[in-house]
């Protein structure tokens, strides 16, 4: 008991102390352990020490190691029940945070750690921050992680809309997954040298971050990485990087310029898409691979002659875009430049990577005589024989397709804006994501022939209207602008809006990946006892809150709520673990998932 007080009172001189000799310090924010000490005054974070400078006399003593100071409290670490009673008779608390080999697991006890002032940092002992440990967390405006922590998890922070500011000590070494995706207040993070990987979007949608390096150590920007960091202005990339992956920098609007090492030699040719500001792009001397011309705007992969981006000072003065001969590749996106109304294709052009990249406003397509890889009919884009059809532009209420038509490609009625009806009959048999999507909110009427036999739950997204199957399709049925397989056991798509609550009908065993892709108003769904599988099914359902699901649900999707950012609570009546993949894309991982029935 004579040691816990003596800890007390040291605590409490520091405290005093630190009062006097520093403006604005806060005792609140204390953390301390073994190999780390932090505290907030007026002129920032201060991140130096350890416990034993605020508690000298916990050195040397029987409970060296066992003491930690979170938000300015003492807490105890043991297992010994003696040490805990008389620790809790002196108000000393045992550290109630769930850290299983050094990661600190998900849990509603982590977001206690945040103290008044919306700082969090992390206690001593942990290695890594779990998945979702401190998703959707409101007030936290501050993050400080010392260099203890070796990998930050999957959404750790993800959607935390008041952070700012984060401090990273040297020694971490990977930050996961979606790890600050949607901080859209944070403005500054300084990466240390020691990181080694940066996960798939672990900055997107971090819309006002302005400025950053990445360390020497990277070398790959993985897909979407700073997807939508609208305010990103200056990016320092290093010597060692090789790979820039897709979506990379995708509609980071205000990024200017850009430098290519010599060690790089992979580039999508998304990585820099939606980039309108973007005029200058260096390419380090000894890099053969790649070329950019600032009087074309074009940055170029010579070995594959391959476009990969093109300015937009050169694009939004152009009505005609004419890809240059000998590219056989085109896949870059200039879809927001509506001022375009007429693609001229090459000779050399053997593949168009989907109608999605070319703008709305295209109204002509001219091939280049000697070209034997397209064919343009009625203000069509079809592949050579006619089978696929790759582009469809014509601003009238109906199109006509050709008779030997059997695919419908990706967005392939993105520029047929004003579509009314179609008619997927003849010898069509498949029809792929988003053939329709938004843009296309004119269309009426899709009719579904007899002979298709597969469909994108999404080729239709987010545009409605009627929907029919014909009766005679041996794979899918109709009903009510919903698609089934053919005894409605299985729930393909839903082709109108749903606002609030939605019921899925009674005979329904399966529910089919995307069918519920992006329903951004349904606030509930109602699953009936009796199903038995779960796809991936509600990614992008930003208004779920809560789900239910019965106990006849033997399998779930692993990504099947990715994405559903707002999705906190997954009630499940079964023996906990008992379905694999939990959470299921659930950001808020652990925290998020009860299991109703007790473990057998």
């Amino acid at each position: 008991m004579t040691q816990f007080s003596v800890f007390q009172e040291e605590l409490g001189l520091y405290k005093a102390n630190k009062q006097l000799s520093e403006e604005g310090f806060s005792a609140e924010s204390i953390t301390a352990g073994d190999e780390n000490l932090s505290y907030v005054t007026d002129e920032g974070v201060v991140t130096e020490g350890t416990i034993y400078d605020v508690i000298p006399s916990l050195k040397g003593s029987s409970l060296e190691g066992k003491m930690e100071i979170i938000k300015g409290e003492l807490l105890i670490n043991s297992q010994d029940m003696t040490e805990i009673k008389v620790a809790q008779s002196m108000g000393i608390e045992v550290n109630p945070y769930i850290i299983i080999d050094g990661e600190l697991k998900s849990d509603g006890a982590n977001l206690a750690l945040m103290d008044s002032s919306g700082t969090l940092t992390i206690p001593d002992g942990v290695t890594k921050i779990g998945n979702g440990a401190f998703a959707n967390l409101s007030g936290l405006k501050t993050i400080i992680i010392p260099g203890t922590v070796k990998e930050i998890g999957t959404n750790a922070f993800t959607n935390n809309a008041d952070l700012t500011r984060v401090v990273l000590q040297e020694g971490i070494e990977i930050i996961g997954i979606a790890a600050f995706k949607e901080c859209d207040n944070l403005t500054t993070i300084e990466l240390p040298e020691s990181l080694t990987s940066i996960g798939n979007r672990a900055f997107e949608e971090c819309s006002k971050l302005n400025n950053i390096v990445i360390p020497s150590q990277i070398t790959i920007i993985r897909e979407e990485t700073f997807y939508n960091c609208q305010n990103l202005s200056n990016i320092k990339l290093p010597e060692n990087l090789q790979s820039i992956n897709r979506n990379a920098f995708l509609t980071c609007t205000r990024l200017d310029n850009i430098y290519i090492s010599k060690n790089v030699n992979n580039i999508d040719n998304s990585s820099f898409s939606r980039c309108e500001n973007l005029t200058n792009i260096e390419i380090a001397e000894g890099n053969t691979k790649y070329s950019y011309s600032k009087e074309n705007g074009m940055l170029v992969d010579l070995e594959n002659n391959n476009i990969l981006f093109i300015s937009g000072e050169v694009l939004k003065n152009l009505t005609t875009f004419n890809i240059p001969e000998g590219i056989t590749n085109f896949g870059t996106n200039i879809n927001t430049y509506k001022n375009i109304t007429k693609i001229i294709i090459p000779k050399s052009l053997t593949t168009i990577s989907s109608a999605a990249i070319f703008p709305s406003s295209i109204s002509s397509i001219e091939i280049t005589d000697g070209n034997t890889n397209f064919v343009v009919e009625n203000e069509c884009l079809y592949n050579k024989d006619k089978t696929e059809l790759i582009i469809c532009y014509t601003k009238g209420s109906e199109a006509t397709l050709a008779e030997s038509l059997i695919t419908i490609k990706s967005r392939a009625f993105r520029q047929a804006v004003n579509l009314e009806n179609i008619d997927f009959d003849k010898n069509i048999t498949t029809i792929e994501g988003e053939a329709f999507n938004f843009l296309n909110d004119k269309l009426q009427n899709v009719y579904i022939g007899a002979g298709v036999t597969n469909i994108d739950p999404i080729f239709k997204y987010n545009t409605y209207g009627t929907v029919t199957v014909d009766e005679a399709n041996s794979n899918y049925s109709s009903e009510n602008n919903e698609i089934y397989n053919k005894d409605k056991t299985e729930l393909i798509g839903i082709y109108h809006d749903i606002q609030g609550s939605y019921t899925v009908r009674n005979s329904v065993i399966k529910i089919g990946d995307k069918a519920f892709h992006a329903k951004e108003k349904m606030t509930e769904v109602i699953l009936p006892e009796g199903l038995k599988e779960i796809g991936a099914s509600f990614q992008f359902c930003k208004g779920l809150t809560e789900i239910f699901i019965p106990n006849s649900v033997g399998k779930i999707a692993s990504d099947a709520f990715k994405e559903s950012t707002n999705l906190m609570h997954i009630r499940i009546d079964k023996e906990p673990n008992s379905i694999e993949g939990a959470p299921w894309g659930a950001i808020s991982w652990d925290r998020a998932v009860e299991w109703l029935r007790p473990a057998e």
